[in-house]
């Protein structure tokens, strides 16, 4: 077993998620005990097992035997890295017979290390919560990157990859996919009458609104760009995904937009906001693109109608 004395520097206040592959079961046994008390540990025995719990859990760290029937390793790892939503987690092989050549087409197919059978418990623990901390610490710089700086949300860079991760994942579940595209209704008057500060206070109080009204964990509000904003509804239809809408234009349109005016003297006002929503039922022969195309011109025909309203279609329906 492990060094009592060794710790997990800077991780202990949420355990990581370790997924070990293999097929043998006193391997699993030896490395189970390894990590047991600081780590959530999942387990699978084949290739297969292995990318569907990888989709599921997005685990911190996978340890992947190389030698596993019907799917090896190196073909496991590669289609864990060719994969959007997994592609980020650190693969480790565990072998028993490693040449040169063998570690250098794992590292070429995207591993981080090479564990040696049979199982020392030190260089184990060590291996692994060495990778543990940089991808934590990689998690942390890459969130940041994917934040508005104006309003603490998403930004359009986050919300292109969740998009597409969202759109496979609904894809495979056979779960219907939703679109809000939310623009702020004549927010250049806004900005021309109380300035540019009021505005930037005015989108702050709208992102905070709209997150409020998205609670799911897989739900998504972004900054889209400039006064629009999208939110990204997974495993909801079309009539859902309206009343979502509806409940963020009546939040927006009761609140008061409380700011500085260039005086130094606190004012008032209020806004409205138009929607376009567009819902599918997803599937590899539509590009999610489609889903912001269809959202716009919903957004367009509800700022024709008047502003302040929500505008919806199911793409089937354009069929």
């Amino acid at each position: 077993m492990r060094n009592d004395k060794i710790k997990l520097p800077g991780i202990e206040e949420s355990k990581p998620v370790l997924l070990i592959v293999d097929d043998q079961p006193l391997v699993v046994r030896q490395i189970y005990e390894i990590f047991q008390e600081e780590f959530h540990i999942f387990m699978a025995s084949d290739g297969e097992q292995c990318l569907k719990m990888c989709s599921e859990l997005i685990p911190d760290l996978v340890l992947l035997d190389v030698n596993m029937p019907k799917m090896n390793g190196y073909e496991t790892c590669e289609k864990i890295k060719s994969n959007v939503s997994t592609s980020h987690i650190p693969v480790i092989f565990v072998t028993a017979n490693i040449t040169e050549q063998d570690e250098v087409k794992g590292f070429e197919i995207g591993a981080v290390d090479f564990i040696r059978k049979p199982i020392n418990p030190l260089i184990t623990w060590a291996r692994v919560v060495n990778h543990v901390q940089i991808k934590r610490q990689s998690d942390m710089l890459r969130s940041l990157a994917l934040i508005d700086g104006l309003t603490g949300i998403s930004n359009r860079y986050q919300f292109d990859e969740q998009l597409l991760s969202g759109w496979m994942a609904c894809t495979r579940e056979k779960k219907p996919f939703s679109l809000l595209m939310i623009d702020v209704d004549h927010f250049k008057a806004f900005n021309d009458e109380y300035g540019h500060q009021a505005g930037d206070e005015c989108l702050r109080t709208i992102a905070q609104i709209i997150s409020n009204k998205i609670n799911r964990p897989n739900d998504m509000v972004a900054r889209y760009g400039g006064e629009e904003f999208a939110c990204l509804l997974p495993n909801t239809d079309l009539q859902g995904a309206l009343k979502v809408a509806r409940d963020i234009r009546l939040g927006i349109g009761e609140s008061i937009i409380s700011f500085t005016n260039g005086e130094g003297d606190r004012e008032e006002a209020r806004v409205t906001v138009s929607t376009g929503v567009a819902s599918a039922m997803p599937s590899s022969e539509v590009e999610p693109t489609e889903l912001i195309r269809i959202a716009d011109e919903q957004l367009y025909s509800a700022k024709g109608a008047g502003r302040n309203c929500v505008k919806g279609i199911n793409l089937s329906e354009l069929a």
